[in-house]
């Protein structure tokens, strides 16, 4: 839908967001973003700076991705220097990653032209800086992983990162005010998956961890390796340990096996705002003393943390079973075979630590999966059904019913795919 601005008598117009913008000037301006894409926090900022454009209607945009690793490193974008000689830029929106890059932005805001920070890895408080809530995201992680029952806590972040820093000082203080004491793990800024050193230490320090555990990591693209070291010594997921991850990457989030829980962090919004603060910049309004910190917008709950802890391994792998096998026609029995305990003893213990019988788990599992499947139109009643393990089409809306209080058509109606 386009976006519409309504002029006003004084020359000013205001955006489908409420904001005056001024137009004395009719000079397009020409704004150089330096923001990698290579994952999804550069892609959803570029989107929020995108919508602003729109909106004002008088910036031509260039765009500089530059050769950034994942975590940003020397190899960061090549400069925040105007494009052309010729051409020189007006303002520029960039990621500040070391003194070099932060000295070059220095040096373009005393020729005069605005410069807005949005990684926040420096503690220079002369450049705006619009970034995402550390202390937040933090508050956030621990708040999911209390309420999945997680009383031991661990934190893995990446080394000389001040926002990944920041993010595990804020954890560890809050897990502090509760008695707790948080494992820590430092990843490297480069070739971390690649880096033989790296998968041992990482071995070595999930087999130091009590179980069961809520491990925070301070992001996505860290997490699978964690994910598959943690599957690989066979502490189950996430019964004994949870990972929480921060950015919301579908990609990096759904490839994990299981897949990732994550906290979205704004990164559109953040976008959008520090756009709107180049703006503010260029029609010479001061800028703020201090950082605008957006919060996040939510933690989005997949497999890597959606069951509740269990301290008893026996129950922990009989629940990993049911999980992994809920959309099959397995039963009770199935369950106690894959379980060196009696049928008698298992169903005490499970009750006893999940507050639900094995089979009541079992339903509930699938109903879970019933509902994740029904969202798509494509899959017919019948099929949905089959994919959730009920034996069929009459005993599955029954069953549905009974847990929901929607026929399986009902539900459909009311959610669409996701």
């Amino acid at each position: 839908m386009d976006l519409l601005h309504n002029l006003r008598s004084d020359g000013q117009i205001i955006s489908t967001h409420g904001i005056i913008i001024s137009v004395k000037s009719q000079h397009r301006k020409r704004i150089l973003l330096e923001i990698e894409t290579a994952i999804a926090p550069g892609r959803d900022m570029l989107l929020g700076i995108s919508k602003f454009v729109g909106e004002i209607n008088r910036w031509d945009v260039h765009h500089n991705a530059g050769s950034w690793s994942l975590h940003g490193d020397n190899s960061g974008p090549s400069h925040i220097e105007p494009l052309d000689p010729k051409m020189p830029v007006d303002g520029v929106i960039t990621r500040i990653y070391d003194t070099h890059s932060l000295s070059r932005a220095k040096a373009l805001v005393e020729k005069g032209i605005p410069v807005v920070d949005i990684l926040g890895d420096h503690s220079d408080s002369s450049i705006p800086l619009v970034h995402t809530d550390d202390a937040g995201i933090a508050q956030l992680a621990l708040k999911h992983l209390r309420e999945q029952g997680f009383n031991n806590f661990g934190f893995c972040g990446i080394e000389h990162t001040r926002w990944s820093d920041l993010r595990g000082d804020h954890f560890k203080n809050a897990t502090a005010k509760l008695g707790c004491k948080t494992s820590t793990f430092y990843v490297p800024k480069l070739h971390f998956s690649k880096s033989a050193i790296y998968k041992k230490l990482t071995l070595s320090w999930l087999h130091s961890l009590p179980l069961p555990i809520g491990i925070f990591v301070s992001c996505d693209h860290i997490a699978p390796i964690l994910i598959e070291t943690a599957k690989q010594i066979g502490i189950t997921i996430p019964e004994n340990i949870a990972f929480v991850g921060v950015n919301n990457d579908a990609v990096s989030c759904n490839i994990c096996n299981p897949t990732l829980s994550s906290i979205d962090a704004s990164h559109y919004e953040i976008g959008y705002r520090a756009a709107r603060l180049l703006n503010q910049l260029l029609e010479g309004k001061a800028p703020k003393d201090d950082p605008i910190f957006i919060p996040p917008t939510k933690l989005v709950v997949r497999g890597s943390s959606s069951e509740l802890a269990i301290n008893d391994p026996a129950v922990a792998l009989a629940a990993r079973f049911i999980n992994r096998n809920a959309g099959s026609l397995i039963g009770v029995d199935d369950v106690v075979k894959n379980v060196s305990l009696s049928k008698r003893e298992l169903q005490r213990r499970f009750r006893q630590f999940t507050g639900r019988s094995i089979h009541a788990t079992i339903v509930e599992t699938r109903i879970s999966i019933a509902k994740r499947l029904l969202g798509n139109p494509e899959y017919t009643i019948d099929y949905v059904a089959q994919l959730s393990g009920f034996s069929s089409r009459q005993h599955f809306a029954k069953t549905f019913k009974a847990a929901t209080g929607f026929t399986p058509g009902a539900f459909r109606k009311n959610h669409s795919l996701r």
